[in-house]
């Protein structure tokens, strides 16, 4: 059956190839390394990227490769234009993970290392794929939604039928499909996408374009008023088989393009909740300065930084922002949990908060590879001490003085007082009158309590504010 799938498949894009466009930027194959395993992908960056720019993630079909998923797809005019860059992951046996983390993680490790390398802008990162790579785009909505801004998959869906968790947010989708594909058939298209459409609340109609741009081929379906402004979009080829269509000057990529570049992640807003007088073996915590509104977290390979807590808590950005006291030769080290909850780690050992002489900085490093430390001994223990109606202080053992901030290394004589926290969700506070409300009675403009728009026919109960007022939904 895989061979007949893989002989079927090679036919039809090959009948339906188009010449791909030259580009102006550079074009690498690169290597990363994922859970112990080598990986690669194809990325194209172009000319004068600029700083804060996109990235567009694009994963091959079954028994094809990134650079022909890279030709296939012919972003390279686009991404030229808007300053964007894309990479092609190449999937191992040339096929993808759509059950488990094992590819999900290569898009993490993929998207981490675009934003240190090219300065990415971490919430607009979008996701798409042809056939099986389509397949892996909607499991990432389950497993990164959180990560990935919007998603465009193409003539692939679950074929067991797709699910959207209750506590996923709202997902744009933008999924382009032929009516003749007879390898992952059309029919089961609308299905798919249906649970995610009541998934974001979106009108239950569709607003139709026929000849959609002139295209005599495309039906261009779309649901619109999803929560936070999110829409789900079916472009509907006639006729077309199991490959990317790019005709009557129509391509795949741009309508992709101009539909994810409207999306970004919004970040959530932390702050301090229980504060903690006794340390924590377990349960990870946030180190802040409540005075100065500032906290320690790790950003790049193996920094520590200090920030105000809307650059600190940032699950996109940054290496982590949470602790947990570990044990380190003779004293007790502070190890970074990492944006997925997993103690962070530098190489195969675990990276633990190190101070260095007087004259040198902080950061993480393999805090037991040289005598706990990096060129002082003991430079990742620390003696962590609470004073009542004060805070933590957190002096290290190898300077023997207090850790301040992160622009120095642990060099004071004076201690600084922090607070060992862990961290919820918080709403600026609207000051607006509560008025009682049920469902079906609010027609227009409703926000959540953050400011995000929401459709007004299917809110679920709870909190809204519409016309400058708060209104609780039954």
């Amino acid at each position: 059956m895989r061979i007949l799938f893989t002989v079927f498949l090679s036919v039809f894009l090959l009948q339906n190839a188009v010449a791909e466009r030259t580009g102006k930027g550079t074009v690498k194959r690169e290597k990363i390394t994922v859970a112990g395993s080598e990986r690669e992908y194809v990325s194209y960056v172009p000319k004068n990227l600029g700083m804060k720019r996109p990235l567009l993630i694009s994963c091959h079909g079954m028994n094809q490769d990134a650079n022909y998923q890279k030709g296939m797809m012919d972003l390279q005019p686009i991404a030229d234009t808007a300053k964007f860059v894309t990479v092609f992951p190449e999937g191992e046996g040339k096929s993808w993970d759509i059950s488990g983390e094992k590819d999900v993680k290569f898009v993490l490790k993929i998207i981490s290392a675009m934003v240190k390398r090219y300065d990415i802008d971490p919430r607009r990162v979008y996701l798409s794929g042809f056939s099986m790579g389509g397949m892996f785009t909607y499991h990432c909505m389950n497993m990164i939604p959180n990560r990935i801004a919007a998603f465009a998959p193409i003539s692939g869906y679950p074929m067991g039928g797709a699910t959207a968790n209750a506590s996923v947010r709202a997902i744009p989708i933008i999924h382009t499909h032929g009516t003749g594909d007879d390898v992952v058939t059309f029919s089961n298209v609308q299905n798919n996408l249906n649970v995610w459409i009541n998934h974001n609340h979106c009108n239950k109609t569709a607003k139709v374009t026929k000849r959609y741009r002139n295209a005599p081929h495309i039906t261009r379906h779309e649901w619109d008023g999803g929560d936070d402004g999110t829409k789900v979009v079916l472009m509907e080829m006639a006729d077309k088989g199991h490959w990317i269509s790019n005709d009557y000057g129509v391509y795949t990529a741009d309508e992709i393009w101009k539909f994810c570049k409207n999306y970004s992640i919004v970040k959530p807003v932390l702050e301090p909740d229980e504060r903690f007088t006794k340390l924590q073996g377990s349960t990870p915590f946030a180190i802040v300065n409540e005075a100065e509104h500032k906290a320690f977290y790790g950003v790049g390979t193996d920094a520590l930084a200090y920030d105000a807590f809307d650059n600190a808590f940032d699950d996109i950005a940054n290496e982590g922002y949470l602790f947990r006291v570990g044990r380190v030769g003779k004293g007790r080290g502070l190890r970074l949990i990492n944006t997925d909850g997993e103690i962070y780690m530098l190489g195969d050992d675990y990276g633990y908060l190190n101070s260095q002489a007087v004259t040198g900085d902080c950061c993480f490093l393999n805090g037991l590879s040289s005598q706990n430390g990096y060129d002082i001994p003991d430079g990742a223990i620390w003696d962590m001490q609470y004073v009542d109606n004060k805070g933590w202080t957190l002096k290290n053992k190898g300077t023997g003085k207090y850790l301040k901030d992160a622009a120095h290394p642990a060099m004071f004589d004076e201690p600084t007082y922090f607070t060992f926290c862990t961290l919820k969700e918080t709403s600026e506070p609207t000051g607006i009158t509560n008025v009682r409300s049920k469902k079906g009675e609010v027609r227009s403009g409703v926000y959540t309590l953050d400011g995000r728009r929401v459709n007004a026919e299917n809110l679920r109960p709870g909190l809204y504010i519409v016309n400058g007022k708060k209104i609780v939904i039954k």
